[in-house]
């Protein structure tokens, strides 16, 4: 079962001092496998299991290869072992030109054991697999997909060992990574407002319906990818039955390629792409009935918190929020 994402304020480090983008965790990345030999190991571990770090390893940022071989984010290089990292703050996977641009690097590294490793957004590993699949060909480079909270573990995991400037230093690399790799905005007061099908999806039990889903066991899931957010909501609304019904702060999430077994009583069967599966909070009533005024069918909308508690619609909310941003 992935692991569930949970969020919290980001704790200043050293680290944020280089900032939050995708180059700057990437630099924090480089630095931290050059000066510490315990995270060193440890990315070696799950990168290439049972390998040691040789001696004659070197680790490179932003390295540029000969004859169009590209640019690598991270690229660590020795007789015994090459490994290239392509860094990813969101879960974008390398195009296939650019594969093959990496690939041409690896023979004339001569190392013995090659690897690419791709790092993507918390939790989006499923997401990053499942495109790499369809590549046609397939890459013949072993690929390893990896979440930057992984990076974040293995730093936390080494923090307690070595002397006082590395324990500092592997804690510090894992609170910046845990405050900077989940893209949500988790001080965002907008809420995403979707609809709920009265009835169940396809081949569900019939008394499991996307309400159930939500009112019962206080999970939503959506597909990952199509015209549905790439970054996760801080929160999120239901309507059905003409208004709406409910408001969730989404405290967690998973990226799943099945609902069973991590919906209860749901059917043992694969989705043809990797799902959302949000974690909800308490729901939070408006005191007063919202209807849904005019907003119909599938179509789903956002808006800010405050004006959806205190509008008499859904569309009144959505169109406040929109004046309130200039757009409207």
């Amino acid at each position: 079962m992935p692991d569930l994402v949970l969020h919290s304020r980001p704790v200043e480090t050293v680290f944020d001092l280089l900032g939050h983008n995708e180059n700057d965790m990437t630099a924090a990345l480089g630095w931290a496998l050059s000066r510490h030999a315990g995270i060193l190991q440890a990315f070696l571990a799950v990168v290439a299991p049972g390998i040691l770090v040789p001696e004659s390893l070197v680790v490179l940022l932003q390295e540029h290869g000969s004859d169009d071989g590209g640019y690598t984010d991270v690229e660590l290089s020795s007789n015994e072992i090459h490994v290239i990292v392509e860094a990813k703050r969101g879960w974008n996977v390398p195009s296939q030109a650019q594969l093959s641009r990496y690939e041409s690097r690896f023979p004339a590294s001569g190392a013995a054991l090659s690897r690419f490793v791709v790092l993507t957004q918390n939790g989006a590993e499923q997401v990053v697999r499942h495109r790499l699949r369809v590549w046609k060909p397939p890459s013949p480079i072993e690929i390893r997909v990896i979440g930057w909270s992984d990076i974040a573990r293995l730093a936390r995991s080494v923090a307690g060992v070595g002397s006082p400037v590395d324990r500092h230093l592997a804690d510090e690399l894992a609170t910046y990574l845990h405050g900077v790799a989940d893209m949500r905005d988790t001080n965002s007061n907008k809420v995403w407002v979707v609809p709920l099908a009265l009835t169940p999806w396809e081949g569900w039990p019939p008394d499991l319906t996307p309400i159930t889903e939500v009112e019962q066991h206080r999970l939503y899931h959506y597909p990952s990818e199509g015209s549905y957010p790439k970054v996760v909501p801080n929160y999120i609304a239901f309507r059905y039955r003409s208004q709406l019904q409910s408001i969730h702060h989404v405290d967690g999430y998973e990226i799943v390629d099945s609902p069973y077994p991590h919906v209860p009583g749901a059917p043992k069967l694969d989705w043809d792409v990797p799902h959302f599966l949000l974690h909800l909070g308490p729901p939070i009533k408006p005191g007063h009935t919202v209807a849904t005024g005019g907003v119909f069918g599938s179509a789903r909308h956002t808006a800010d918190l405050d004006l959806l508690l205190t509008s008499a619609t859904v569309k009144e909310a959505v169109e406040l929020t929109k004046e309130r941003a200039g757009q409207g």
